[in-house]
């Protein structure tokens, strides 16, 4: 009888931590290894007793990660992981879900950056306030003012348009002017010019 749990939990254990990183990633959020870990240990996963569940939880991810296209492990600056299935998430997505977690100055800069230097683009401020960033237009401006005083953050400049909308960029990756021209375009010239 008790060969038969053990079967049933082997089975059971790793399709209900699937379905966990599966339903978070379908409600827009990562979850955390240790959030598995309690709810595992809530569901009574491991009705056997494992000597370390953490250990047991750690390795059913690993090889959930292994074998699952969709399940996928991102590394948290802090030594801890968090995970996402890409059936609802994509990795941009997730990506910017956690830096919300560490450092909101980070997070806005490293956007800013990706933008000018791949598309190349510069970013509306406003962008920020919209999911997935969901930040408010205060905790935007005053991050702003925090980032002119850190010398790793000074390339990352504010333009405005003709309207009025601020836009950011980074002048690694674009010049003042093209920086502005681009801006106008987005903000004004694109919707003047169907």
């Amino acid at each position: 009888m008790a060969g038969q749990e053990t079967m049933k939990e082997g089975k059971a254990a790793p399709r209900i931590i699937a379905a966990m990183i599966r339903q978070s990633s379908e409600a827009g959020q990562l979850i955390s290894e240790a959030e598995i870990l309690r709810r595992a240990n809530e569901k009574r996963l491991f009705s056997s007793n494992p000597e370390d569940p953490a250990e047991e939880v750690g390795n059913i991810l690993t090889k959930l990660i292994q074998e699952s296209q969709d399940l996928h492990e991102l590394a948290v600056q802090d030594g801890s992981r968090s995970y996402y299935s890409s059936l609802s998430m994509t990795e941009t997505y997730a990506k910017i879900l956690l830096g919300k977690q560490g450092n909101p100055l980070r997070l806005i800069a490293e956007i800013v950056r990706q933008n000018s230097e791949f598309y190349p683009r510069p970013v509306p401020l406003d962008t920020f306030t919209q999911p997935p960033f969901d930040l408010s237009p205060e905790e935007v401006l005053n991050d702003l003012e925090q980032m002119r005083g850190v010398g790793e953050y000074g390339d990352i400049v504010p333009t405005a348009t003709s309207t009025s909308r601020v836009f950011l960029y980074s002048t690694l990756h674009l010049e003042p002017e093209h920086a502005s021209m681009l801006a106008e375009w987005i903000d004004v010239g694109q919707h003047s010019n169907p």
